[in-house]
């Protein structure tokens, strides 16, 4: 197959994955491919429910355009938008679900996946694919998984969507295939204006619609308190450790101009992933630590989060504006705002697991597990623009993995060292500890027993005897219970990856999942009460109206009698045709 290759390249807000979500609305059969649970969990909902209007077809009048999608669209302004507020019928194509901790299967005839990249369909015909995000091609931990998919989805039509830094390395790659590259260039829709003046640190001179930037979770609610403290204005908060499920409910809090919450103080987790309403972004550091030392932002980090100031027609006036909270930072961030972006030069790409197991049998038994992760960059034959991977926190994850886990089998800690965990976090390598005790000595691994390694299940049932006894707990109390529940909500997405891939052993998924959802209501009444929001009579209504529009899915293809029936009937009618075959060759 000689295919298509559209890339849409640009800037934050310049629409550039607008036109690729309607050519997949066209499709007869087709996939979405994103980086994050939560971008292909939202194109799911949407093409199920007739909101993006097929590129085919004219859009209909009397319409609200949706201002509520997370991907880089073009905002819309009329009655006629192509995504829409409100579905329509005849919009609604059929699509399930594929993320690394579940499956939503809306039809087993369903001719639309969308999924996260890592999830996505390989050398399965299809007629249009669109992978978001390409400039992650380069990324250490997980740049693997999309140029696999440059080089493995098998669309006549594959949609390219992302930065114009990655336009150089597609090429490249290209001219080894054959495919027909088209590349289509986006400005940003909306002006962005580096201030002449910083806050000059006075936190009084934050507006509505601002966006305070910090880089640690403790930092973000100190400087929550203060802002609220400085100003009157309530903030709503998104960071790293929290789920993207309550990440999205903040920024619903931050986007509703009646909701109270004016300001959001986050960390880069806004970079990627969600839709703010933001006018302004303000820095309050322009360092990060990155597990050992603080480090300066990228030019390419920086200019992601100042970007997402003044998405289009959000503020009923063109432009967002960007500054720093302390003087001394300003001339860096408009220096790195007037760099031209960086080419990438390389793709990612990570050996096969056959491969590693044929280096793991000339390797001496002794070996630790660092020489089989690091041979790969020393040995193979990768030749430009592709770059053997090496683990990113290598050093953390082989000291777990040669003490925890020397005696299981390779696939196993291939399993271990792909598993979304912080290896950096006490707290996370004890329950990773237990789930490798549990594993190796039952082979089934219990839920509880994981959970039973920290006091997970009676903080979560202590928020729930709060929400139910109506009691205002103290902030400690809150800040604490809060950082329980993020990693209960880790653990339970960790059970849930390990099932997905090992159902046999993790087999408590469903057990999981609604474990997931209570979490997930017991962070947002706790972020709320932090901001001092006691009356959950609107949160309950707008929890129950969503509830009502959810789709019905199933987290599996079908239910196991049917699929024994229709075993049973293959049979049969294999021992027919057999029985036929064997009676015409005895006439014959």
């Amino acid at each position: 197959m000689r295919r298509k290759i559209i890339m849409h390249v640009g800037p934050t807000n310049s629409g550039k994955t607008h036109m690729a979500l309607r050519a997949l609305a066209a499709a007869k059969s087709g996939l979405y491919a994103g980086p994050l649970r939560l971008l292909a969990h939202e194109i799911w909902e949407r093409l199920n429910k007739g909101q993006i209007v097929p590129l085919d077809m004219f859009p209909e009048g009397h319409a609200e355009p949706d201002t509520t999608i997370n991907t880089d669209i073009v905002e819309e302004t009329g009655t006629k938008p192509t995504l829409r507020k409100q579905g329509n019928s005849k919009y609604i194509r059929q699509c399930n679900l594929r993320t690394g901790e579940e499956f939503r299967v809306v039809s087993d005839s369903a001719s639309l996946l969308s999924c996260t990249v890592e999830m996505a369909a390989l050398n399965t015909p299809l007629d249009v694919a669109v992978v978001d995000e390409i400039q992650m091609i380069a990324d250490p931990a997980r740049g693997s998984a999309w140029t696999v998919a440059v080089l493995g989805i098998a669309a006549r039509e594959l949609h390219l969507c992302g930065e114009e830094a990655a336009v150089p390395v597609v090429e490249e790659i290209l001219k080894h295939t054959g495919d027909e590259l088209v590349v289509n260039r986006y400005e940003r829709l909306t002006p962005l204006v580096v201030q002449n003046e910083s806050l000059y640190g006075d936190l009084s001179q934050v507006q509505k619609g601002d966006c305070v930037v910090t880089f640690s979770r403790n930092n973000i609610f100190a400087l929550k308190k203060r802002v609220e403290e400085s100003t009157g204005l309530l903030c709503a908060v998104a960071y790293g450790k929290l789920p993207p499920e309550i990440r999205s409910e903040q920024a619903a809090l931050f986007n509703d101009p009646n909701s109270g919450y004016d300001v959001i103080v986050a960390s880069d987790a806004i970079g990627m992933g969600l839709n703010l309403k933001i006018k302004r972004v303000v820095f309050e550091v322009l360092t990060k630590f990155d597990g050992y030392v603080e480090r300066p932002l990228s030019v390419s980090q920086i200019k992601q989060i100042a970007g997402r100031a003044g998405r289009y027609g959000l503020h009923g006036e063109p432009g967002g504006f960007v500054t720093t909270l302390y003087s001394e930072d300003l001339p860096r961030l408009k220096a790195a705002l007037s760099t031209p972006p960086e080419p990438l030069t390389y793709a990612i790409i990570d050996p096969s697991e056959s491969w590693m197991e044929d280096v793991a049998q000339i390797l001496h038994p002794e070996s630790s597990i660092q020489a089989l992760f690091e041979v790969p960059s020393y040995v193979s034959k990768v030749r430009p623009p592709f770059r053997a991977a090496l683990p990113s926190k290598l050093e953390d994850m082989v000291k777990f993995i040669d003490t925890r886990a020397r005696d299981m089998l390779l696939a196993d800690k291939l399993m271990l060292k792909n598993c979304p965990t912080s290896w950096r976090e006490p707290s996370a390598l004890d329950i990773l500890a237990q789930i490798t005790r549990l594993y190796k000595r039952e082979v089934q691994v219990d839920l509880n027993a994981v959970l039973a390694v920290a006091p997970l299940m009676s903080t979560l049932e202590g928020v729930e005897k709060w929400t139910s006894e109506g009691a205002i707990p103290t902030p400690e109390k809150l800040k604490k219970a809060l950082r329980v529940l993020e990693d209960m909500h880790k653990t339970l997405v960790l059970y849930l990856w390990l099932g997905f891939r090992n159902y046999m052993a993790f087999h408590q998924a469903e057990e999981a999942h609604t474990l997931k959802g209570r979490v997930e209501k017991a962070l947002d009444w706790c972020l709320r009460q932090v901001s001092g929001q006691h009356d959950d009579d609107a949160f309950e209504k707008a929890k129950q109206a969503k509830a009502a529009a959810d789709l019905e899915y199933r987290r599996k293809r079908r239910t196991k009698e049917v699929r024994d029936a229709e075993v049973r009937r293959g049979v049969v009618f294999a021992e027919a045709v057999a029985a036929a075959r064997r009676a015409s060759s005895r006439h014959g």
